[in-house]
């Protein structure tokens, strides 16, 4: 005969559920004191009674954790206290989400008082809510749960209504008129039976979780939310410890050191714009701009298939995430950082202590922003890219903010730690955030960086060995042996630097080849790839009408492996390999761009790219057909890009010549951009962001400058230059031109 039966949960589940779901001590005290800052309260004392004076536990320790709140009826700690994951606070949440300081409640699954249990086995709460007459207290002891050995294992049939919890009610002895709380009302928790090693360093660990609890960052921002209203303090039998005031000068000096200070920052999901200011720079970039586009991260997660196929170039993703907020704070923990932004060993240390944290409503959520936490997955990106594309993970620090409110698909785990992966909502956060760190590495960064090795290299032109040599002969009355010696080793070094510069031309020459010589391969596997299927579909079919025997099927068996080793597409880029003998001489510079043109037809198709080259064009000048054939692949391979990753309808790319020495190549893309302009021309400098290598407009420039003609960016100056982004090759005598300039 059927019958019902109910759940019976064992008593074991209070100290299982404080095991499984709270990571560590510091993580209980932070559960407990969200629950005073659910409760309204504007101070939390933690004291640490009767402890060894290295914080050791004694035999008659306890923690006192002490809330000015608004406190509980003896009601509540009965049904709500006392009963596990009970929905109180989810239901408060639904109807009125915010107390009436205005704050978001944070727990709503009912499972956080199991954080007491974690720090000990023997809890005694105290509580009085406002305009409440009396103080309840409520003692739980749970000893008798904790397996020490086998001889005195839990015993098999203690069930949670077993485990006594002695309630009483009387007059206030704790929240009482200048009452060690200073409350009349408000929460406390003695917790005994300490089940920690507590130490002095363990302890300031603590300290520091809860003083993370709500933004570290906010006070230095004169524009940013101040911190709320809520102080957490810890005690020594009753004593201030006054582990605050060794935090917030230091650590606000610290920040000023940052090269970017990244303020004010919002994505606005409706308006697709990514916001914030960089130094006091207001900066507005677009979702759908092909600079954002471009970036790696955003790249990777918007805008390729399950299969990791590309997406057409129109799509426009959606976000499942809602706005949020962010600042961050990026240093240079390199050694030749310029002073102002220098950083010595205890502040690089006292910068590894944080990450990027995470703040819902303004409180924390945890681990994120750890020591050890990489929630944005930046080491594991820098692991597997090039480092020099990605910060470290401890070389930024600040903080990301939500709310529950416009960001309801970002939910907590159960046990507190961390957002829940499932959906793509958790993931398009952390994609977003990931690339705006991007583009700050690739643009305000980069640009920084720049103008750092700019300085560097001036600083090494003042202090050339040549100064040095010629002190040493003139200022000193050396003998004429050491005088012999000081003319052999000049003559070394300058036999060195004459070997170093031809090496860095070369360099710069093969660079330049496999850079350019990417795109026509690419082509030439296509092609060679379609014709070798077709020649061996040739040689199936022969073979199915039984013509082995015929000559033509030994032609066709000839054609196949001729097609294997094919190389004729390479006609087109044979120019391109180095050779010591290169030199200037006239040259069809129109024709040249047409050949580059033919190279890239397939892809200007396929992508829908016109390439216009005017009628009229005419353009002859002297220079070497490597070093042409370079500039003009770069060139035109620039503007490809760009158009691929722009959004907009028009995809033109136009060459003409307004005069007799001059071609500019013009596109229809977003163009470039005001910061950006003074350093394109650098070294490892790319407006591509994470896909660019930072030496295609880098070598066009160096080359040219080497054969008789001049790369630079040019403004809105001929009638037929494209809205987008205009390059002017010059020919003509430059050998006032300085290569290292």
């Amino acid at each position: 005969m059927a019958e019902k039966l109910s759940f019976k949960a064992h008593a074991r589940l209070l100290t299982m559920l404080g095991e499984q779901l709270i990571t560590n001590e510091r993580v209980a005290l932070v559960e407990i004191v969200k629950n005073a800052y659910d409760a309204d309260a504007d101070r939390v004392t933690v004291d640490f009674r009767g402890f060894a004076p290295d914080f050791t536990p004694l035999p008659g320790s306890s923690i006192a954790i002490t809330d000015n709140g608004v406190g509980m009826t003896e009601s509540l700690v009965r049904t709500a206290w006392m009963n596990p994951a009970t929905p109180s606070k989810a239901l408060v949440k639904r109807g009125e989400p915010e107390t009436v300081r205005g704050r978001v409640l944070q727990g709503e699954k009912g499972i956080g008082r199991f954080a007491t249990f974690k720090l000990g086995t023997d809890v005694t709460l105290v509580t009085r809510a406002k305009d409440q007459p009396q103080e309840t207290t409520l003692v739980v002891d749970i000893a008798e749960l904790d397996e020490s050995d086998a001889a005195e294992a839990p015993r098999a049939d203690l069930y949670l209504e077993d485990i006594a919890a002695i309630i009483d009610h009387a007059a206030p002895k704790v929240f009482m008129q200048n009452g060690l709380a200073e409350s009349v009302h408000g929460t406390q928790l003695v917790i005994r039976g300490l089940r920690a090693p507590w130490s002095d360093r363990l302890v300031r660990q603590a300290f520091a979780d809860l003083d993370r609890l709500q933004p570290l960052m906010w006070p230095t921002s004169e524009t940013a939310a101040p911190r709320s209203d809520f102080d957490v303090t810890f005690l020594r039998d009753g004593t201030d410890m006054r582990l605050a005031e060794l935090r917030t000068e230091e650590f606000s000096a610290i920040l000023q050191r940052a090269v970017l200070q990244v303020r004010q920052g919002r994505f606005d999901p409706e308006g697709r714009l990514l916001s914030f200011n960089v130094n006091g720079r207001a900066e507005t970039l677009s979702i759908d701009d092909a600079l954002v586009r471009a970036l790696k991260p955003f790249k990777d997660h918007f805008l390729k298939d399950d299969k990791g196929k590309d997406l057409p170039p129109e799509t426009l993703p959606m976000f499942e995430c809602g706005p949020f907020g962010f600042e961050f704070f990026i240093f240079d923990f390199g050694n030749a950082a310029p002073a102002k932004n220098s950083l010595d060993k205890s502040e690089k240390d006292n910068l590894r202590e944080h990450r990027i944290y995470l703040y819902r409503d303004n409180i924390r959520v945890y681990p994120y922003g750890d020591r050890d936490d990489d929630w944005l997955e930046i080491d594991v990106q820098r692991g597997t890219e090039s480092a020099g594309r990605t910060f470290s993970n401890d070389q930024v620090i600040g903080y990301v903010t939500i709310t529950q409110a416009n960001n309801r698909n970002l939910r907590d785990k159960t046990n507190r730690e961390g957002l829940l992966e499932s959906g793509a909502a958790t993931q398009d956060f952390k994609a977003l955030i990931q690339t705006v760190l991007r583009y700050l590495r690739a643009y305000p960064f980069e640009r920084y960086a720049s103008a750092n090795r700019r300085v560097r290299e001036r600083g090494l032109k003042q202090h050339r060995l040549d100064k040095h040599l010629s002190a040493l002969r003139t200022e000193f009355d050396l003998p004429p042996k050491a005088l012999r010696q000081i003319d052999a080793l000049e003559k070394a070094l300058d036999a060195e630097r004459s070997l170093s510069s031809t090496q860095v031309a070369r360099t710069e020459q093969l660079a330049g080849v496999g850079l350019s010589v990417e795109t026509a391969a690419h082509d030439l596997i296509l092609s060679g790839a379609e014709s070798l299927r077709l020649a061996k579909q040739v040689v199936s079919e022969l073979a199915l009408l039984d013509l082995k025997s015929e000559p033509v099927y030994a032609v066709a068996g000839n054609l196949v492996t001729r097609l294997e080793f094919v190389s004729a597409r390479f006609k087109d880029v044979q120019g391109l390999f180095v050779s010591t003998r290169q030199t200037l001489k006239p040259l069809d510079i129109v024709q040249y761009l047409k050949r580059v043109r033919s190279i890239y037809s397939r892809l200007h198709e396929q992508q829908g790219i016109i390439f216009e080259i005017d009628d009229g064009a005419i353009l002859r000048a002297a220079s070497t057909e490597a070093a042409v054939l370079q500039c003009l692949i770069n060139l035109v391979d620039n503007a490809t890009y760009w158009l691929m990753a722009s959004t907009a309808g028009s995809r033109t790319i136009r060459a003409f010549t307004p005069d007799d020495e001059t071609l500019v190549l013009s596109d229809s893309g977003p163009g470039v951009r005001d910061e950006d302009a003074p350093f394109i021309f650098e070294a490892f400098y790319s407006g591509k962001g994470q896909d660019g290598k930072g030496l295609g407009l880098y070598i066009a420039r160096q080359n040219g400058l080497r054969n008789a003609f001049q790369v630079e960016l040019i403004p809105n100056r001929y009638p037929r230059q494209l809205a987008g982004a205009s390059f002017a090759v010059r020919f003509g005598d430059h050998e006032d031109a300085n290569v290292d300039s």
